[in-house]
């Protein structure tokens, strides 16, 4: 399945920290394709997302602490793309001055 067959309610998960989760609605931002998983509630870019089979959990089975470090590490995760460059940036000053 390509990133294009995906859409609300398919099962994917995203390898990087292993969250899985049903898609509940597509956003389309700055051009690029995103995906909201009902697990985590954030949105994760729709070429990163690969399917996946879940197996149904309840928020009483996964437990405070596993879904405490998921969260945190979703949140490492964002923290450290917000830092990345854009690559579309070459790092030169094109201003007046």
């Amino acid at each position: 399945m390509s990133h294009e067959n995906i859409e609300p309610g398919t099962a994917v998960r995203y390898p990087r920290t292993g969250s899985s989760g049903l898609v509940t609605r597509l956003v389309t931002k700055d051009g690029r394709q995103f995906a909201e998983l009902d697990s985590t509630k954030l949105l994760y870019r729709l070429d990163q997302l690969i399917p996946a089979e879940l197996s149904i959990k309840t928020k009483k089975e996964i437990g405070r602490d596993e879904q405490l470090a998921g969260l945190e590490r979703e949140r490492r995760r964002l923290e450290e793309e917000s830092l990345e460059e854009n690559p579309a940036l070459d790092s030169t000053c094109s201003g007046a001055g």
